[in-house]
């Protein structure tokens, strides 16, 4: 599933994650694989799917979720598809990418945007998949890095 999310541009990306469902199926795909596992307990054996789509029940906690649940998406306003259109925009631009413009493209407000890109950021800093990349001798070209103030 993974081959065909291989991106040439913006228009490739927003043909491919094309409405909510999309996003959300993508989503289910990187966390779960083939079936959903509970956020609370961990349980995967029963689990059932609401009429929505997108909520959950746990047959052994009795707890409802959904596939955002511990995600920078969760109990978030903004659409899925803005949010993954935002992380796209942020990522392949070399000087990333400014709250006024983001706010522009989305057709959000700059307070959201703000938002949204600073979540992103957090995450990306906190995650421990990047903290052990930039370890020991790192050689590049033409490249431009900023050590963030804490």
């Amino acid at each position: 599933m993974l081959e065909k999310y291989n991106f040439r541009g913006l228009s490739s990306f927003t043909t491919t994650f094309h409405d909510e469902q999309t996003c959300r199926e993508y989503l289910e795909y990187i966390f779960w694989s083939s079936k959903p596992v509970c956020s609370s307990c961990g349980y995967d054996k029963k689990i059932y799917r609401f009429k929505n789509g997108k909520t959950f029940k746990c047959a052994n906690c009795k707890r409802n979720f959904t596939v955002t649940v511990g995600t920078i998406f969760h109990s978030s306003n903004i659409p899925l598809r803005k949010w993954f259109i935002a992380i796209y925009l942020l990522s392949s631009r070399k000087t990333g990418i400014s709250s006024h413009q983001l706010a522009r493209d989305l057709e959000i407000t700059q307070t959201n945007a703000w938002y949204m890109l600073d979540k992103i950021r957090r995450i990306i800093s906190d995650s421990k998949e990047f903290k052990g990349m930039m370890e020991g001798i790192i050689e590049a070209d033409e490249t431009y890095v900023v050590k963030a103030i804490q």
